[in-house]
Protein backbone atom coordinates (compact mmCIF):
# COMPACT_ATOMS: atom_id res chain seq x y z
CA UNK A 1 0.00 0.00 0.00
CA UNK A 2 1.29 3.24 -1.05
CA UNK A 3 0.03 6.00 1.60
CA UNK A 4 0.67 9.63 1.32
CA UNK A 5 0.32 12.30 4.55
CA UNK A 6 -0.47 15.70 2.84
CA UNK A 7 -1.00 18.91 3.95
CA UNK A 8 -2.80 20.18 1.10
CA UNK A 9 -2.84 24.22 -0.78
CA UNK A 10 -5.93 26.78 -1.00
CA UNK A 11 -7.13 27.24 -4.58
CA UNK A 12 -6.26 30.97 -4.09
CA UNK A 13 -2.84 30.03 -2.39
CA UNK A 14 -3.77 31.35 1.11
CA UNK A 15 -0.74 30.39 3.21
CA UNK A 16 -2.58 28.75 6.31
CA UNK A 17 -0.72 27.05 9.36
CA UNK A 18 -2.00 22.98 9.15
CA UNK A 19 -1.01 21.46 12.69
CA UNK A 20 -3.28 19.56 14.59
CA UNK A 21 -6.45 22.11 15.60
CA UNK A 22 -4.29 25.18 14.78
CA UNK A 23 -5.66 26.84 11.50
CA UNK A 24 -4.70 30.39 10.71
CA UNK A 25 -2.82 32.43 7.87
CA UNK A 26 0.32 32.20 8.00
CA UNK A 27 1.41 35.79 9.39
CA UNK A 28 2.55 35.81 12.49
CA UNK A 29 6.24 35.42 13.76
CA UNK A 30 6.48 32.28 14.44
CA UNK A 31 6.05 31.12 10.47
CA UNK A 32 5.75 27.40 9.11
CA UNK A 33 5.54 24.49 11.50
CA UNK A 34 6.46 20.92 11.16
CA UNK A 35 3.66 18.56 10.92
CA UNK A 36 4.15 16.74 13.86
CA UNK A 37 1.08 14.84 13.37
CA UNK A 38 2.43 13.13 10.69
CA UNK A 39 5.43 12.66 12.07
CA UNK A 40 4.23 10.51 15.00
CA UNK A 41 1.92 8.48 12.15
CA UNK A 42 4.63 7.34 10.14
CA UNK A 43 6.79 5.90 13.04
CA UNK A 44 3.83 4.06 14.58
CA UNK A 45 3.41 2.94 10.75
CA UNK A 46 7.00 1.98 10.15
CA UNK A 47 6.89 -0.20 13.03
CA UNK A 48 4.03 -2.53 11.83
CA UNK A 49 5.42 -1.98 8.17
CA UNK A 50 2.65 -0.98 6.85
CA UNK A 51 3.46 0.10 3.44
CA UNK A 52 5.62 3.02 2.02
CA UNK A 53 4.84 6.44 3.60
CA UNK A 54 5.41 10.09 1.80
CA UNK A 55 5.18 12.77 3.77
CA UNK A 56 4.33 16.40 1.40
CA UNK A 57 3.75 19.57 2.99
CA UNK A 58 2.11 22.08 0.35
CA UNK A 59 3.08 24.82 2.26
CA UNK A 60 7.01 24.05 1.90
CA UNK A 61 6.69 23.03 -1.60
CA UNK A 62 5.70 25.82 -3.23
CA UNK A 63 3.19 24.41 -5.73
CA UNK A 64 -0.45 25.41 -7.05
CA UNK A 65 -2.84 23.77 -6.35
CA UNK A 66 -3.20 21.71 -9.44
CA UNK A 67 0.83 21.18 -9.62
CA UNK A 68 0.34 19.85 -6.23
CA UNK A 69 -2.55 17.31 -6.99
CA UNK A 70 0.02 16.29 -9.89
CA UNK A 71 2.93 16.22 -7.39
CA UNK A 72 0.30 13.57 -5.62
CA UNK A 73 -0.63 11.45 -8.18
CA UNK A 74 2.84 10.95 -9.07
CA UNK A 75 3.48 8.83 -5.71
CA UNK A 76 0.80 6.84 -7.11
CA UNK A 77 -1.01 6.66 -3.58
CA UNK A 78 -3.33 3.68 -2.87
CA UNK A 79 -4.32 6.13 0.42
CA UNK A 80 -4.22 9.89 1.28
CA UNK A 81 -4.67 11.33 4.89
CA UNK A 82 -5.43 15.18 4.30
CA UNK A 83 -4.52 17.95 7.65
CA UNK A 84 -8.02 19.73 7.03
CA UNK A 85 -8.75 22.63 8.76
CA UNK A 86 -12.12 24.92 9.26
CA UNK A 87 -11.95 28.11 6.95
CA UNK A 88 -9.61 25.69 3.93
CA UNK A 89 -12.08 22.91 3.98
CA UNK A 90 -13.79 23.60 1.07
CA UNK A 91 -10.79 23.38 -1.04
CA UNK A 92 -9.94 20.46 0.56
CA UNK A 93 -12.64 18.61 -0.06
CA UNK A 94 -12.28 19.61 -3.80
CA UNK A 95 -8.69 18.91 -3.72
CA UNK A 96 -9.76 14.93 -2.39
CA UNK A 97 -11.96 14.84 -5.43
CA UNK A 98 -9.77 16.15 -7.96
CA UNK A 99 -7.49 13.55 -6.83
CA UNK A 100 -10.39 10.59 -6.83
CA UNK A 101 -11.09 11.72 -10.33
CA UNK A 102 -7.17 10.79 -11.89
CA UNK A 103 -7.37 8.06 -9.53
CA UNK A 104 -10.97 6.34 -8.46
CA UNK A 105 -9.68 3.58 -6.53
CA UNK A 106 -7.92 6.16 -3.86
CA UNK A 107 -9.63 6.14 -0.30
CA UNK A 108 -8.92 9.68 1.42
CA UNK A 109 -8.35 10.20 5.31
CA UNK A 110 -9.35 13.36 6.53
CA UNK A 111 -8.04 14.65 10.14
CA UNK A 112 -7.91 18.08 11.91
CA UNK A 113 -10.47 19.56 13.61
CA UNK A 114 -13.55 19.67 11.04
CA UNK A 115 -13.09 16.00 11.12
CA UNK A 116 -13.37 15.64 14.52
CA UNK A 117 -16.24 18.70 15.02
CA UNK A 118 -18.49 18.35 11.77
CA UNK A 119 -17.83 14.90 10.92
CA UNK A 120 -21.79 13.90 10.09
CA UNK A 121 -21.24 16.72 7.71
CA UNK A 122 -18.13 15.71 6.46
CA UNK A 123 -18.36 12.18 5.43
CA UNK A 124 -21.49 13.40 3.62
CA UNK A 125 -19.13 14.23 0.69
CA UNK A 126 -18.04 11.44 -1.67
CA UNK A 127 -14.49 13.01 -1.96
CA UNK A 128 -14.29 12.02 1.99
CA UNK A 129 -14.08 8.18 2.98
CA UNK A 130 -12.79 8.08 6.33
CA UNK A 131 -12.87 11.06 9.32
CA UNK A 132 -10.93 10.90 12.39
CA UNK A 133 -11.62 11.95 15.75
CA UNK A 134 -9.45 14.15 17.56
CA UNK A 135 -5.77 13.04 17.78
CA UNK A 136 -5.25 10.64 14.46
CA UNK A 137 -2.16 9.11 14.91
CA UNK A 138 -3.54 5.65 16.56
CA UNK A 139 -6.63 5.38 15.17
CA UNK A 140 -5.08 5.71 11.48
CA UNK A 141 -2.59 3.05 12.14
CA UNK A 142 -5.98 1.01 12.91
CA UNK A 143 -7.84 1.79 10.08
CA UNK A 144 -4.75 1.68 7.48
CA UNK A 145 -4.14 -1.94 9.37
CA UNK A 146 -7.51 -3.18 8.41
CA UNK A 147 -6.73 -2.14 4.59
CA UNK A 148 -4.19 -3.96 4.47
CA UNK A 149 -6.31 -7.37 5.42
CA UNK A 150 -6.09 -7.11 9.56
CA UNK A 151 -8.29 -8.87 11.09
CA UNK A 152 -10.01 -5.47 13.28
CA UNK A 153 -13.27 -4.61 12.10
CA UNK A 154 -14.43 -1.01 11.09
CA UNK A 155 -16.54 -0.80 14.08
CA UNK A 156 -14.21 -1.23 16.48
CA UNK A 157 -11.72 1.35 15.20
CA UNK A 158 -12.07 3.87 18.27
CA UNK A 159 -12.29 7.37 16.80
CA UNK A 160 -13.24 6.72 13.73
CA UNK A 161 -16.14 8.33 10.83
CA UNK A 162 -16.96 6.17 8.30
CA UNK A 163 -19.33 5.46 5.49
CA UNK A 164 -20.98 1.91 4.99
CA UNK A 165 -24.20 1.03 2.36
CA UNK A 166 -24.50 4.64 1.72
CA UNK A 167 -24.94 5.29 5.69
CA UNK A 168 -22.46 7.39 7.61
CA UNK A 169 -21.30 5.96 11.04
CA UNK A 170 -19.32 7.48 13.97
CA UNK A 171 -17.84 5.02 16.31
CA UNK A 172 -16.89 5.96 19.62
CA UNK A 173 -14.20 8.41 20.64
CA UNK A 174 -10.98 6.82 21.75
CA UNK A 175 -10.45 8.13 25.56
CA UNK A 176 -7.77 9.62 27.08
CA UNK A 177 -4.29 7.26 27.69
CA UNK A 178 -3.28 6.91 30.94
CA UNK A 179 0.52 7.60 29.50
CA UNK A 180 1.91 9.89 26.57
CA UNK A 181 5.23 8.90 26.83
CA UNK A 182 6.33 7.63 22.82
CA UNK A 183 7.42 4.09 22.62
CA UNK A 184 8.74 5.01 19.34
CA UNK A 185 10.07 9.27 18.77
CA UNK A 186 8.53 11.14 15.93
CA UNK A 187 10.04 9.93 12.54
CA UNK A 188 11.79 13.40 11.36
CA UNK A 189 14.05 11.66 9.13
CA UNK A 190 11.05 11.92 6.90
CA UNK A 191 11.31 15.76 6.51
CA UNK A 192 13.26 18.03 4.85
CA UNK A 193 14.04 19.68 8.19
CA UNK A 194 15.86 22.52 6.97
CA UNK A 195 12.43 24.46 5.42
CA UNK A 196 11.03 24.75 8.70
CA UNK A 197 12.32 27.57 10.57
CA UNK A 198 11.96 29.52 13.59
CA UNK A 199 11.41 33.09 12.27
CA UNK A 200 12.11 34.82 15.78
CA UNK A 201 16.40 33.65 15.42
CA UNK A 202 16.15 32.74 11.81
CA UNK A 203 17.25 29.37 12.95
CA UNK A 204 16.19 25.65 11.76
CA UNK A 205 14.01 24.26 14.79
CA UNK A 206 11.03 21.37 15.19
CA UNK A 207 8.34 20.68 17.04
CA UNK A 208 8.18 18.84 20.40
CA UNK A 209 4.82 18.17 21.89
CA UNK A 210 5.11 18.51 25.71
CA UNK A 211 1.35 18.00 26.87
CA UNK A 212 -1.91 17.54 25.55
CA UNK A 213 -5.48 19.30 26.61
CA UNK A 214 -6.14 22.16 28.96
CA UNK A 215 -7.58 21.98 32.87
CA UNK A 216 -9.78 25.57 31.77
CA UNK A 217 -12.93 25.22 29.56
CA UNK A 218 -13.08 28.45 27.71
CA UNK A 219 -15.83 28.95 25.69
CA UNK A 220 -14.35 30.25 22.81
CA UNK A 221 -11.51 27.32 22.54
CA UNK A 222 -11.80 24.24 20.49
CA UNK A 223 -8.70 22.61 22.92
CA UNK A 224 -11.70 20.14 24.81
CA UNK A 225 -13.60 19.46 21.38
CA UNK A 226 -10.26 18.26 19.94
CA UNK A 227 -8.27 16.67 22.79
CA UNK A 228 -11.29 16.19 25.26
CA UNK A 229 -10.89 17.25 29.03
CA UNK A 230 -7.73 17.69 31.15
CA UNK A 231 -4.04 18.58 30.53
CA UNK A 232 -2.26 15.77 30.25
CA UNK A 233 1.79 16.18 30.33
CA UNK A 234 4.65 13.51 29.24
CA UNK A 235 7.56 12.21 31.40
CA UNK A 236 10.15 14.99 31.47
CA UNK A 237 12.52 11.89 30.70
CA UNK A 238 10.86 11.26 28.06
CA UNK A 239 10.77 14.34 26.23
CA UNK A 240 14.46 14.73 27.40
CA UNK A 241 14.93 11.33 25.69
CA UNK A 242 13.37 12.99 22.31
CA UNK A 243 15.59 16.52 22.65
CA UNK A 244 18.84 14.28 22.67
CA UNK A 245 17.96 12.50 19.45
CA UNK A 246 16.95 15.19 17.71
CA UNK A 247 19.63 17.35 18.61
CA UNK A 248 22.29 13.54 17.36
CA UNK A 249 20.17 12.79 14.72
CA UNK A 250 19.07 16.02 12.56
CA UNK A 251 21.55 18.24 14.76
CA UNK A 252 18.94 20.79 15.42
CA UNK A 253 18.54 22.91 18.72
CA UNK A 254 16.24 25.27 18.34
CA UNK A 255 12.42 23.59 19.38
CA UNK A 256 8.50 24.83 19.86
CA UNK A 257 7.46 23.37 22.32
CA UNK A 258 3.60 22.55 21.57
CA UNK A 259 0.78 22.31 24.26
CA UNK A 260 -2.33 24.15 24.61
CA UNK A 261 -1.13 25.39 28.03
CA UNK A 262 3.11 23.97 28.82
CA UNK A 263 2.64 25.64 31.98
CA UNK A 264 -0.32 23.38 32.86
CA UNK A 265 0.93 22.01 36.37
CA UNK A 266 3.72 24.30 38.30
CA UNK A 267 6.15 21.19 39.01
CA UNK A 268 6.29 19.97 35.51
CA UNK A 269 7.74 22.85 33.96
CA UNK A 270 10.11 23.49 36.89
CA UNK A 271 11.16 19.51 36.70
CA UNK A 272 11.67 19.45 33.01
CA UNK A 273 13.77 23.13 33.05
CA UNK A 274 15.91 21.56 35.48
CA UNK A 275 16.75 18.70 33.60
CA UNK A 276 17.38 20.39 30.44
CA UNK A 277 20.10 22.60 32.39
CA UNK A 278 21.19 19.81 34.41
CA UNK A 279 21.79 17.75 31.74
CA UNK A 280 23.44 20.38 29.89
CA UNK A 281 21.62 20.15 26.34
CA UNK A 282 22.42 23.74 25.42
CA UNK A 283 19.21 24.47 23.12
CA UNK A 284 16.42 27.17 22.43
CA UNK A 285 13.14 27.15 22.75
CA UNK A 286 9.94 29.17 22.63
CA UNK A 287 6.20 28.14 23.93
CA UNK A 288 2.95 29.25 25.49
CA UNK A 289 1.93 30.00 29.42
CA UNK A 290 -0.56 30.48 31.37
CA UNK A 291 -0.09 33.76 33.60
CA UNK A 292 -1.88 32.37 36.76
CA UNK A 293 0.38 29.61 36.56
CA UNK A 294 3.75 31.45 36.69
CA UNK A 295 6.19 32.03 39.10
CA UNK A 296 9.58 33.51 40.17
CA UNK A 297 11.06 30.00 40.70
CA UNK A 298 9.84 28.59 36.64
CA UNK A 299 10.83 31.63 34.78
CA UNK A 300 14.33 31.84 36.23
CA UNK A 301 14.45 28.00 35.31
CA UNK A 302 12.92 29.29 31.87
CA UNK A 303 15.36 31.41 30.65
CA UNK A 304 18.17 29.28 32.23
CA UNK A 305 16.85 26.26 30.44
CA UNK A 306 17.21 28.22 26.96
CA UNK A 307 13.77 30.19 26.91
CA UNK A 308 13.43 32.97 24.05
CA UNK A 309 9.78 33.49 23.92
CA UNK A 310 6.58 32.95 25.81
CA UNK A 311 2.79 33.35 23.94
CA UNK A 312 0.52 34.46 26.64
CA UNK A 313 -3.81 34.24 25.78
CA UNK A 314 -4.71 37.32 27.88
CA UNK A 315 -7.57 38.03 25.58
CA UNK A 316 -9.34 41.00 27.39
CA UNK A 317 -7.97 43.23 30.77
CA UNK A 318 -11.60 42.84 31.69
CA UNK A 319 -12.25 40.26 34.72
CA UNK A 320 -15.78 40.23 34.24
CA UNK A 321 -15.66 39.35 30.42
CA UNK A 322 -12.89 36.79 31.11
CA UNK A 323 -15.09 35.34 33.61
CA UNK A 324 -18.00 35.56 31.43
CA UNK A 325 -16.14 33.44 29.00
CA UNK A 326 -14.73 30.83 31.38
CA UNK A 327 -11.26 32.12 30.94
CA UNK A 328 -10.49 32.88 34.98
CA UNK A 329 -7.79 35.28 35.18
CA UNK A 330 -7.11 38.07 37.07
CA UNK A 331 -5.47 41.59 36.73
CA UNK A 332 -2.88 40.76 38.94
CA UNK A 333 -1.97 38.02 37.56
CA UNK A 334 -1.64 39.13 34.20
CA UNK A 335 0.67 42.12 35.07
CA UNK A 336 2.63 39.56 37.52
CA UNK A 337 3.31 37.29 34.62
CA UNK A 338 4.56 39.60 32.02
CA UNK A 339 6.92 41.77 34.50
CA UNK A 340 8.38 38.70 35.57
CA UNK A 341 8.70 37.42 32.23
CA UNK A 342 10.15 40.72 31.21
CA UNK A 343 12.39 41.03 34.17
CA UNK A 344 13.94 37.75 33.31
CA UNK A 345 14.42 38.57 29.72
CA UNK A 346 12.26 36.19 28.47
CA UNK A 347 9.81 37.85 25.15
CA UNK A 348 6.24 38.01 25.45
CA UNK A 349 3.45 37.71 22.84
CA UNK A 350 -0.04 38.62 23.87
CA UNK A 351 -2.93 37.27 21.95
CA UNK A 352 -6.21 39.36 22.62
CA UNK A 353 -9.69 38.21 21.27
CA UNK A 354 -12.18 41.30 20.23
CA UNK A 355 -16.12 40.52 20.27
CA UNK A 356 -16.11 38.60 23.36
CA UNK A 357 -19.63 38.35 24.77
CA UNK A 358 -20.12 41.06 27.30
CA UNK A 359 -17.99 43.19 25.29
CA UNK A 360 -18.57 47.38 24.91
CA UNK A 361 -16.48 49.96 22.82
CA UNK A 362 -15.26 50.69 26.12
CA UNK A 363 -13.76 47.33 27.21
CA UNK A 364 -12.00 47.33 24.01
CA UNK A 365 -10.57 50.55 24.54
CA UNK A 366 -9.32 49.63 27.61
CA UNK A 367 -7.80 46.32 26.88
CA UNK A 368 -5.81 48.18 23.76
CA UNK A 369 -4.90 51.03 26.21
CA UNK A 370 -3.51 48.34 28.88
CA UNK A 371 -1.97 46.25 26.38
CA UNK A 372 -0.15 49.54 24.75
CA UNK A 373 1.35 50.83 28.47
CA UNK A 374 2.03 46.94 29.33
CA UNK A 375 5.54 45.14 28.74
CA UNK A 376 4.82 43.27 26.39
CA UNK A 377 7.03 42.80 23.34
CA UNK A 378 4.78 41.44 20.95
CA UNK A 379 0.83 41.38 20.92
CA UNK A 380 -1.89 40.55 18.14
CA UNK A 381 -5.39 41.34 18.41
CA UNK A 382 -8.07 39.06 16.96
CA UNK A 383 -11.96 38.95 16.36
CA UNK A 384 -13.75 36.03 17.80
CA UNK A 385 -13.99 33.11 15.78
CA UNK A 386 -17.20 31.02 17.00
CA UNK A 387 -15.61 27.83 15.58
CA UNK A 388 -17.70 24.07 15.53
CA UNK A 389 -17.15 22.95 19.03
CA UNK A 390 -17.31 25.69 20.87
CA UNK A 391 -19.78 27.20 22.95
CA UNK A 392 -20.17 30.38 20.46
CA UNK A 393 -20.75 27.98 17.16
CA UNK A 394 -24.29 27.28 18.33
CA UNK A 395 -25.07 30.89 18.77
CA UNK A 396 -24.12 31.78 15.23
CA UNK A 397 -23.99 28.70 13.15
CA UNK A 398 -22.54 30.43 10.21
CA UNK A 399 -21.38 28.32 7.63
CA UNK A 400 -19.40 29.89 5.05
CA UNK A 401 -16.38 28.28 6.15
CA UNK A 402 -13.70 30.44 4.55
CA UNK A 403 -14.97 32.95 7.77
CA UNK A 404 -13.05 30.65 10.16
CA UNK A 405 -9.86 31.43 9.28
CA UNK A 406 -8.58 32.58 13.15
CA UNK A 407 -8.95 35.68 14.42
CA UNK A 408 -9.76 37.02 11.05
CA UNK A 409 -13.23 36.30 10.75
CA UNK A 410 -16.00 38.80 10.38
CA UNK A 411 -18.96 36.60 12.14
CA UNK A 412 -19.52 38.00 15.74
CA UNK A 413 -21.81 41.19 15.94
CA UNK A 414 -23.53 42.39 19.01
CA UNK A 415 -26.50 45.78 18.41
CA UNK A 416 -24.16 47.72 20.34
CA UNK A 417 -20.89 46.63 18.60
CA UNK A 418 -20.94 45.61 14.72
CA UNK A 419 -18.53 43.49 13.31
CA UNK A 420 -17.22 46.07 10.94
CA UNK A 421 -16.60 47.92 14.33
CA UNK A 422 -14.38 44.77 15.98
CA UNK A 423 -12.26 45.23 12.86
CA UNK A 424 -11.54 48.45 13.01
CA UNK A 425 -10.39 47.51 16.66
CA UNK A 426 -8.19 45.25 15.54
CA UNK A 427 -6.44 47.25 13.66
CA UNK A 428 -6.27 50.29 15.80
CA UNK A 429 -4.77 47.84 18.67
CA UNK A 430 -2.17 46.80 16.49
CA UNK A 431 -1.18 50.62 14.92
CA UNK A 432 -1.38 51.65 19.06
CA UNK A 433 0.64 48.68 20.07
CA UNK A 434 3.35 49.06 17.65
CA UNK A 435 3.91 52.81 17.18
CA UNK A 436 5.91 52.75 20.03
CA UNK A 437 9.66 53.08 18.64
CA UNK A 438 11.11 50.19 20.77
CA UNK A 439 8.15 47.73 19.87
CA UNK A 440 8.55 48.68 15.96
CA UNK A 441 11.92 47.97 15.49
CA UNK A 442 11.93 44.84 17.57
CA UNK A 443 8.84 43.70 14.81
CA UNK A 444 11.17 45.29 12.20
CA UNK A 445 14.47 42.91 13.26
CA UNK A 446 12.34 39.58 13.55
CA UNK A 447 9.85 40.08 10.60
CA UNK A 448 13.68 40.90 8.52
CA UNK A 449 14.77 37.10 9.64
CA UNK A 450 11.60 35.41 9.07
CA UNK A 451 12.44 33.27 5.95
CA UNK A 452 8.99 31.40 4.63
CA UNK A 453 9.36 29.15 1.72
Amino acid sequence: MNLVLLNPVTKNRVRVLRVERCQQKILSVVGIWPPITFLEIVAKLKIKDLGHIAVIDGETEGLSFDALIERVVMKSPDLVVIQSTTPTIEDDILFSSLLKARKPLLKTIFIGLPATTMTDWLLNYAAVDYAILGEPADTVCDLIEYLSGGKINLSEILGLGYKCNEQVFINQRRPAMDNYDYTVFPDRSILDNGKYRLSLISKQFTVIRTSRGCDSACSFCTSRAYYGPGWRPRSVENIIQEIRQVKGKQGIDSFLFLSDTFNGKKEFVKELTAAIISQGLDIQWVSNSRLDLLDEESVSLMKKSGCLLISLGIETFQEDILEKNKKFLKLEDIYRGINLLKRYGILTYGYFIFGLEGETRLSIWKTILRAVCSKLDFAIFYSLTPYPGTDYFQKYKNKNWKDYFHGTSNIVSYKHLSSLEIKIYKYAGLFLFYIRPRRLLLLAKYLLKRKLI
